[in-house]
Protein backbone atom coordinates (compact mmCIF):
# COMPACT_ATOMS: atom_id res chain seq x y z
CA UNK A 1 0.00 0.00 0.00
CA UNK A 2 1.38 3.07 -0.83
CA UNK A 3 -0.46 5.44 1.47
CA UNK A 4 1.71 6.16 4.89
CA UNK A 5 0.35 4.38 8.01
CA UNK A 6 -1.27 6.51 11.01
CA UNK A 7 1.07 5.00 12.87
CA UNK A 8 3.67 6.64 11.36
CA UNK A 9 1.89 10.01 10.90
CA UNK A 10 1.18 9.46 14.82
CA UNK A 11 5.02 8.86 15.50
CA UNK A 12 6.08 11.99 12.92
CA UNK A 13 4.36 14.43 14.95
CA UNK A 14 7.23 14.14 18.21
CA UNK A 15 9.60 14.64 15.17
CA UNK A 16 11.32 17.74 14.23
CA UNK A 17 11.94 17.18 10.72
CA UNK A 18 8.01 16.33 10.19
CA UNK A 19 6.35 18.53 7.39
CA UNK A 20 3.37 20.78 8.91
CA UNK A 21 1.13 18.60 6.76
CA UNK A 22 2.13 15.19 8.73
CA UNK A 23 0.87 17.70 12.06
CA UNK A 24 -2.92 18.19 10.88
CA UNK A 25 -3.26 14.71 9.43
CA UNK A 26 -2.83 15.56 5.96
CA UNK A 27 -0.94 12.99 3.90
CA UNK A 28 0.32 14.89 0.49
CA UNK A 29 1.36 12.33 -1.66
CA UNK A 30 1.40 11.54 -5.88
CA UNK A 31 -0.87 9.81 -6.70
CA UNK A 32 0.48 6.71 -8.58
CA UNK A 33 -0.20 2.70 -8.40
CA UNK A 34 1.90 1.08 -5.99
CA UNK A 35 3.11 -1.26 -8.72
CA UNK A 36 5.67 -0.68 -11.77
CA UNK A 37 3.76 -0.84 -14.99
CA UNK A 38 4.76 -3.91 -16.68
CA UNK A 39 5.73 -2.39 -19.87
CA UNK A 40 8.19 -0.21 -18.27
CA UNK A 41 9.89 -3.31 -16.56
CA UNK A 42 9.50 -6.35 -19.21
CA UNK A 43 12.22 -7.59 -21.70
CA UNK A 44 10.00 -9.41 -23.70
CA UNK A 45 6.36 -8.21 -24.75
CA UNK A 46 4.58 -10.78 -23.17
CA UNK A 47 4.25 -9.80 -19.49
CA UNK A 48 2.18 -12.34 -18.09
CA UNK A 49 3.32 -15.62 -15.93
CA UNK A 50 3.30 -18.88 -17.76
CA UNK A 51 4.29 -22.12 -16.56
CA UNK A 52 7.15 -24.41 -17.26
CA UNK A 53 7.03 -27.36 -19.30
CA UNK A 54 6.55 -29.45 -16.33
CA UNK A 55 3.85 -27.66 -15.15
CA UNK A 56 2.30 -27.69 -18.40
CA UNK A 57 2.18 -31.84 -17.72
CA UNK A 58 -0.30 -31.13 -14.44
CA UNK A 59 -3.83 -30.72 -14.58
CA UNK A 60 -4.12 -26.68 -15.16
CA UNK A 61 -6.93 -24.15 -15.84
CA UNK A 62 -6.47 -21.92 -18.54
CA UNK A 63 -6.41 -18.39 -17.50
CA UNK A 64 -8.78 -15.80 -19.43
CA UNK A 65 -7.43 -12.40 -20.72
CA UNK A 66 -8.85 -8.84 -20.89
CA UNK A 67 -11.65 -7.97 -18.89
CA UNK A 68 -12.72 -11.36 -18.02
CA UNK A 69 -9.27 -11.90 -16.20
CA UNK A 70 -10.57 -9.42 -13.25
CA UNK A 71 -14.58 -10.71 -13.80
CA UNK A 72 -13.80 -14.44 -14.12
CA UNK A 73 -11.08 -15.69 -12.95
CA UNK A 74 -10.78 -19.55 -11.71
CA UNK A 75 -8.72 -18.11 -8.51
CA UNK A 76 -12.13 -17.12 -7.45
CA UNK A 77 -13.14 -20.76 -6.86
CA UNK A 78 -10.70 -21.88 -4.47
CA UNK A 79 -11.49 -22.30 -1.14
CA UNK A 80 -11.43 -20.45 2.47
CA UNK A 81 -7.64 -19.68 3.07
CA UNK A 82 -6.21 -21.06 6.32
CA UNK A 83 -2.65 -21.95 7.07
CA UNK A 84 -1.13 -21.76 10.80
CA UNK A 85 1.93 -19.71 11.08
CA UNK A 86 4.34 -19.00 13.79
CA UNK A 87 5.09 -15.18 13.59
CA UNK A 88 7.68 -13.08 15.69
CA UNK A 89 7.35 -10.12 17.98
CA UNK A 90 8.62 -7.14 16.92
CA UNK A 91 11.34 -5.66 19.28
CA UNK A 92 11.36 -1.18 19.91
CA UNK A 93 13.81 0.44 17.48
CA UNK A 94 14.84 -3.32 15.97
CA UNK A 95 15.12 -3.09 12.57
CA UNK A 96 16.34 -6.83 12.53
CA UNK A 97 12.95 -7.49 14.19
CA UNK A 98 10.79 -6.09 12.11
CA UNK A 99 12.68 -7.55 8.95
CA UNK A 100 12.06 -11.33 10.86
CA UNK A 101 8.44 -10.17 11.59
CA UNK A 102 7.51 -9.39 7.74
CA UNK A 103 9.48 -12.09 6.55
CA UNK A 104 7.62 -14.50 8.57
CA UNK A 105 4.44 -12.84 6.91
CA UNK A 106 5.30 -13.25 4.08
CA UNK A 107 6.42 -17.21 3.94
CA UNK A 108 2.80 -17.60 5.50
CA UNK A 109 1.22 -15.37 2.47
CA UNK A 110 3.46 -18.01 0.90
CA UNK A 111 1.91 -21.12 2.20
CA UNK A 112 -1.79 -19.58 1.47
CA UNK A 113 -1.59 -18.34 -1.66
CA UNK A 114 -0.01 -21.64 -2.83
CA UNK A 115 -2.87 -23.61 -1.10
CA UNK A 116 -5.46 -21.57 -3.02
CA UNK A 117 -3.73 -21.34 -6.36
CA UNK A 118 -3.61 -25.16 -6.15
CA UNK A 119 -6.85 -25.70 -5.56
CA UNK A 120 -7.94 -23.56 -8.03
CA UNK A 121 -5.76 -25.40 -10.16
CA UNK A 122 -3.75 -22.49 -11.79
CA UNK A 123 0.36 -22.30 -11.73
CA UNK A 124 2.48 -20.49 -9.39
CA UNK A 125 4.98 -19.48 -8.46
CA UNK A 126 5.24 -17.14 -4.85
CA UNK A 127 6.99 -13.67 -5.33
CA UNK A 128 10.60 -12.30 -4.20
CA UNK A 129 10.40 -9.63 -1.01
CA UNK A 130 12.78 -7.33 -0.18
CA UNK A 131 12.56 -5.22 3.55
CA UNK A 132 14.33 -2.41 3.23
CA UNK A 133 15.45 1.15 5.08
CA UNK A 134 16.10 2.63 2.04
CA UNK A 135 15.01 3.09 -1.45
CA UNK A 136 17.13 0.25 -3.57
CA UNK A 137 17.00 0.06 -7.53
CA UNK A 138 15.29 -2.97 -9.28
CA UNK A 139 16.94 -4.14 -12.32
CA UNK A 140 14.03 -3.68 -13.83
CA UNK A 141 11.76 -1.51 -11.98
CA UNK A 142 14.61 1.06 -10.90
CA UNK A 143 14.07 2.81 -7.29
CA UNK A 144 12.17 1.05 -5.17
CA UNK A 145 9.52 1.47 -3.70
CA UNK A 146 8.22 4.11 -5.24
CA UNK A 147 9.20 8.07 -4.21
CA UNK A 148 7.01 8.21 -1.21
CA UNK A 149 5.38 4.84 -1.17
CA UNK A 150 5.64 2.46 1.71
CA UNK A 151 5.83 -0.46 -0.24
CA UNK A 152 5.43 -1.22 -4.10
CA UNK A 153 5.36 -4.63 -6.38
CA UNK A 154 7.79 -4.53 -9.62
CA UNK A 155 6.00 -7.23 -11.96
CA UNK A 156 9.13 -6.81 -13.69
CA UNK A 157 10.80 -9.09 -10.99
CA UNK A 158 8.00 -10.31 -9.57
CA UNK A 159 9.55 -8.72 -6.30
CA UNK A 160 7.64 -6.14 -3.83
CA UNK A 161 9.62 -4.26 -1.39
CA UNK A 162 8.48 -2.40 1.75
CA UNK A 163 10.23 0.60 3.30
CA UNK A 164 9.89 0.21 6.80
CA UNK A 165 10.90 3.23 8.41
CA UNK A 166 12.81 4.19 11.86
CA UNK A 167 9.36 5.31 13.29
CA UNK A 168 7.81 2.08 12.55
CA UNK A 169 9.95 -0.16 14.75
CA UNK A 170 7.67 -0.55 17.15
CA UNK A 171 5.75 -3.69 18.71
CA UNK A 172 2.15 -1.98 17.96
CA UNK A 173 3.19 -1.56 14.30
CA UNK A 174 2.15 -5.20 13.75
CA UNK A 175 -0.97 -4.23 11.58
CA UNK A 176 0.81 -2.07 9.64
CA UNK A 177 3.37 -4.63 8.85
CA UNK A 178 1.35 -7.56 7.70
CA UNK A 179 -1.24 -5.09 5.99
CA UNK A 180 1.37 -3.52 3.65
CA UNK A 181 2.70 -6.67 3.09
CA UNK A 182 0.06 -8.82 2.18
CA UNK A 183 -1.50 -5.72 -0.08
CA UNK A 184 1.52 -5.96 -2.22
CA UNK A 185 1.40 -9.53 -1.97
CA UNK A 186 -1.60 -9.44 -3.47
CA UNK A 187 -0.56 -7.36 -6.08
CA UNK A 188 1.69 -10.11 -7.18
CA UNK A 189 -1.44 -12.22 -7.44
CA UNK A 190 -2.84 -10.25 -9.81
CA UNK A 191 -0.02 -10.62 -12.10
CA UNK A 192 -0.43 -14.41 -11.45
CA UNK A 193 -3.56 -14.09 -13.14
CA UNK A 194 -2.95 -12.06 -15.76
CA UNK A 195 -5.07 -8.76 -13.71
CA UNK A 196 -2.12 -6.47 -14.09
CA UNK A 197 -1.50 -6.74 -17.72
CA UNK A 198 -5.16 -5.98 -18.92
CA UNK A 199 -5.67 -3.14 -16.24
CA UNK A 200 -1.95 -1.77 -18.09
CA UNK A 201 -3.59 -2.49 -21.42
CA UNK A 202 -7.00 -0.98 -21.14
CA UNK A 203 -5.52 1.83 -18.65
CA UNK A 204 -3.31 2.68 -21.84
CA UNK A 205 -6.03 3.91 -24.01
CA UNK A 206 -8.74 4.86 -21.40
CA UNK A 207 -8.95 7.94 -20.55
CA UNK A 208 -7.88 9.75 -17.29
CA UNK A 209 -11.17 8.93 -15.56
CA UNK A 210 -11.91 5.67 -16.54
CA UNK A 211 -8.03 5.15 -16.04
CA UNK A 212 -8.50 6.33 -12.68
CA UNK A 213 -11.54 3.41 -12.50
CA UNK A 214 -9.38 1.06 -13.66
CA UNK A 215 -6.54 1.62 -10.84
CA UNK A 216 -8.76 1.95 -7.69
CA UNK A 217 -10.39 -1.51 -9.01
CA UNK A 218 -6.48 -2.65 -8.71
CA UNK A 219 -6.24 -1.47 -5.96
CA UNK A 220 -9.43 -2.45 -4.13
CA UNK A 221 -8.67 -5.66 -5.11
CA UNK A 222 -5.49 -5.95 -3.31
CA UNK A 223 -6.71 -4.67 -0.28
CA UNK A 224 -9.48 -7.50 -0.53
CA UNK A 225 -6.65 -10.35 -1.37
CA UNK A 226 -5.26 -8.95 1.93
CA UNK A 227 -7.51 -8.96 3.95
CA UNK A 228 -8.25 -12.50 2.70
CA UNK A 229 -4.98 -13.83 4.04
CA UNK A 230 -4.87 -12.17 6.86
CA UNK A 231 -7.93 -13.70 8.28
CA UNK A 232 -6.68 -16.75 7.03
CA UNK A 233 -3.26 -16.51 9.03
CA UNK A 234 -5.80 -16.89 12.58
CA UNK A 235 -4.94 -16.05 15.72
CA UNK A 236 -1.42 -14.97 14.93
CA UNK A 237 -2.42 -11.71 13.35
CA UNK A 238 -3.43 -8.63 14.90
CA UNK A 239 -7.37 -8.15 15.54
CA UNK A 240 -9.80 -7.13 13.40
CA UNK A 241 -10.26 -3.55 14.99
CA UNK A 242 -6.23 -2.99 15.16
CA UNK A 243 -6.60 -2.87 10.85
CA UNK A 244 -9.64 -0.49 11.34
CA UNK A 245 -7.62 1.72 13.45
CA UNK A 246 -5.08 2.00 10.22
CA UNK A 247 -7.89 3.74 8.22
CA UNK A 248 -9.41 6.57 10.20
CA UNK A 249 -7.63 10.02 11.95
CA UNK A 250 -5.84 11.10 8.77
CA UNK A 251 -6.59 12.53 5.01
CA UNK A 252 -5.60 11.33 1.70
CA UNK A 253 -5.11 14.21 -1.31
CA UNK A 254 -7.20 13.82 -3.92
CA UNK A 255 -4.43 11.94 -6.39
CA UNK A 256 -4.18 9.54 -4.01
CA UNK A 257 -8.24 8.91 -3.99
CA UNK A 258 -8.48 9.11 -7.53
CA UNK A 259 -6.19 5.87 -8.07
CA UNK A 260 -6.11 4.17 -4.52
CA UNK A 261 -9.96 4.89 -3.56
CA UNK A 262 -11.16 6.45 -0.34
CA UNK A 263 -10.05 5.59 2.87
CA UNK A 264 -14.01 3.89 3.73
CA UNK A 265 -13.66 2.02 0.80
CA UNK A 266 -10.30 0.80 1.19
CA UNK A 267 -11.27 -0.72 4.67
CA UNK A 268 -14.71 -1.97 3.16
CA UNK A 269 -13.04 -4.11 1.03
CA UNK A 270 -9.81 -5.32 3.34
CA UNK A 271 -13.60 -5.80 5.53
CA UNK A 272 -15.32 -7.43 3.07
CA UNK A 273 -11.84 -10.38 2.28
CA UNK A 274 -11.16 -10.69 6.06
CA UNK A 275 -14.60 -11.45 6.92
CA UNK A 276 -15.60 -14.17 4.00
CA UNK A 277 -11.79 -15.50 3.96
CA UNK A 278 -12.47 -16.12 0.22
CA UNK A 279 -11.04 -15.07 -3.08
CA UNK A 280 -14.70 -14.91 -4.53
CA UNK A 281 -15.01 -12.13 -1.94
CA UNK A 282 -12.14 -10.09 -4.50
CA UNK A 283 -14.23 -8.93 -7.65
CA UNK A 284 -13.49 -5.79 -7.92
CA UNK A 285 -14.46 -6.00 -11.60
CA UNK A 286 -17.82 -6.83 -11.62
CA UNK A 287 -19.28 -4.13 -9.20
CA UNK A 288 -20.39 -0.28 -10.35
CA UNK A 289 -18.08 2.65 -10.33
CA UNK A 290 -19.46 3.62 -6.94
CA UNK A 291 -18.47 0.68 -5.43
CA UNK A 292 -14.66 1.66 -6.42
CA UNK A 293 -14.98 5.08 -5.22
Amino acid sequence: MRRPSRLLLVSCAFLTACSPGMFSGQVERSGQPDRVPLKAARTSPAGSPSPSSAAKELDLVSLPTGLTAGTDSPLYTAPKAKAHCDVPSIKSGSFTSMKKYMTAVSACLDRIWTSEFRAAKIYYSPPERKFIQRRVRDPKCGMMPAKGADGTYCGGTKTYYVLAARTALRPDAAPWASEVVAHEYGHHVQHMINILDYEESAAGVAPKSDADVLSRRVELQAECFAGVAISGMGGEMPSWWDYRSLYTGYALDGAWVRDHGKLSTQMRWLGRGYRSGKPEACDTWSVSKRDVT
